[in-house]
C-alpha cells in the first residue's frame, strides 16, 4: 500500500506540473525585475511574460484561474496573481525555470494588489468587504488586517512599507494605517469630492493628492501626516505623476487638456501647458528630461520636463491602460487591450517603435518590478 500511495503521488505531481505549465513557450527564469514585465488575460487564463530588453513576448504561463490582477516583487523574485472570483493568491517563483507555484489562501477577494517598495510585503484590498490586508510574501503570513476601509482609488505604501495610505472620497479624506493597526485621517475636501489617489515624493517625505473639484493639488507632510500646502493647477486634475529624480510632480488636468508641473524643491507650480484632450497619465523618462502624456483615447504627446516645451505627438487609435517606463528610463510600454498590442516608445528619441502584437484583447495592466514609475 505504501508503494501504491507513493506511485499515485508521483503520477498526480507529474499531472499537476503538466497542467500548470501547459501553454508555456520556453523554460527559463524571469527574475530580472528590470527586464521582464507581466500582464494577465482573464479570457485565456494566462499571464504573458514580456521581454522589454528585446521587445518581444518571452513566454506564456497558463493558470487554473483567471489572472485578474498581477503584481511582482524583485526582492522575493515572485509573481503574485489574483482572481476576483477567488480568495487565493498564486505565488510563482520567477527564479525557478519550472516556475513553481504555491496557492495561498487569504480569506478575502482581492480587487487590488500592491507590493511594498522594499518588496517584502503585499497589500491586498477587498472593496466589497472594505478590508485591507498586508502579507509577508516570503513567509505567507498576514501582518495586518484592517476593516471599514472605503476607497475607490489605488492604495499606496509608505516608502519603508510600514504604512498604507488611501483616499476616501465619501468623506473627502486621506487616511493611513500602519502595520500595528494605528490609523490617522486628514480631511482635505468636502464629502463626495473628486480626490485622486495619493502619489508620494521619491524620498517619501511628501504626498500629493489632486482635488478635481477645487483645481488644486494638496501637498501632505507625510512624517507629520498633516496638510502642508494647496497648489493651483489646471481644470479637474487627475493623480499626479512624479519624476524619478524627485524634482517634479506632474498633474494631468483632464478637463482643459493641460499638464501642470510642480517643483518639489519650492512647492510651487512651475508651468501649465496645453498637451492633449483628456490626459489620463504622465510617464516621465529618459533621465527625467522628457515625459509622455497619454490621453483617454490613446493620443501621446512628448514634452520637455524642464521647460514645458511640447515636441512630438502620436495617435494610438484605441484606449490605453497605464503604461510603465523601464528603470533605465529609455522605454515606455503602453498596453492597448482593444488592439491586443503593447505599444513601445523610445523615450530618448521620443519615437514610436514596433510594438508587441498578438496579445489577447483583454490584456491587463503591465507589472514591472523595477521601473522608472517609482512614486505609485
Amino acid at each position: 500500500m505504501g508503494e501504491l500511495r507513493c506511485f499515485r503521488s508521483i503520477v498526480l505531481a507529474v499531472a499537476w506540473l503538466a497542467l500548470s505549465h501547459a501553454g508555456r513557450t520556453s523554460a527559463a527564469a524571469y527574475d530580472d525585475g528590470a527586464r521582464y514585465a507581466f500582464a494577465g488575460s482573464p479570457s485565456t487564463r494566462s499571464v504573458y511574460v514580456i521581454d522589454l530588453l528585446e521587445r518581444k513576448l518571452a513566454d506564456t504561463i497558463a493558470l487554473e484561474r483567471p489572472p485578474d490582477i498581477v503584481a511582482v516583487s524583485d526582492r522575493v523574485k515572485a509573481l503574485l496573481v489574483a482572481s476576483r472570483n477567488d480568495q487565493t493568491l498564486t505565488l510563482i517563483d520567477l527564479s525557478d525555470p519550472a516556475l513553481e507555484r504555491i496557492g495561498y489562501d487569504i480569506g478575502i477577494t482581492p480587487t487590488q494588489l500592491l507590493v511594498s517598495p522594499p518588496g517584502e510585503w503585499v497589500a491586498v484590498y477587498d472593496d466589497a468587504r472594505l478590508e485591507l490586508q498586508v502579507h509577508a510574501i516570503r513567509r505567507r503570513e498576514m501582518l495586518l488586517a484592517a476593516t471599514n476601509i472605503s476607497t475607490d482609488r489605488p492604495v499606496i505604501f509608505s516608502l519603508d512599507g510600514t504604512k498604507v495610505y488611501w483616499v476616501d472620497n465619501s468623506t473627502g479624506s486621506l487616511n493611513s494605517v500602519d502595520l500595528w493597526g494605528n490609523r490617522a485621517t486628514i480631511t482635505l475636501a468636502a464629502a463626495a469630492s473628486g480626490l485622486s489617489a495619493m502619489s508620494r515624493s521619491i524620498d517619501g517625505a511628501f504626498g500629493f493628492v489632486s482635488d478635481a473639484d477645487r483645481n488644486v493639488v494638496h501637498v501632505i507632510d507625510l512624517p507629520k501626516f498633516e496638510a502642508f500646502a494647496s497648489l493651483r493647477v489646471g481644470s479637474r486634475p487627475g493623480r499626479p505623476w512624479g519624476t524619478s529624480d524627485g524634482r517634479y510632480m506632474i498633474a494631468p488636468n483632464t478637463a482643459d487638456g493641460t499638464v501642470t508641473a510642480i517643483s518639489t524643491a519650492t512647492g510651487q507650480s512651475v508651468y501649465t501647458i496645453r498637451a492633449v484632450d483628456e490626459p489620463r497619465y504622465v510617464a516621465p523618462g529618459w533621465l527625467d528630461t522628457v515625459a509622455a502624456v497619454v490621453s483617454e483615447s490613446g493620443d501621446v504627446v512628448f514634452f520637455d520636463v524642464e521647460t514645458g516645451t511640447v515636441h512630438k505627438r502620436y495617435e494610438l487609435g484605441t484606449a490605453p491602460l497605464e503604461g510603465i517606463v523601464t528603470s533605465d528610463s529609455l522605454t515606455l510600454a503602453v498596453p492597448l487591450p482593444g488592439a491586443g498590442t503593447l505599444a513601445i516608445f523610445d523615450m530618448r528619441r521620443m519615437s514610436m517603435l514596433e510594438g508587441i502584437s498578438g496579445l489577447p484583447r483583454d490584456i491587463g495592466p503591465v507589472s514591472l518590478a523595477v521601473s522608472n514609475n517609482l512614486c505609485h
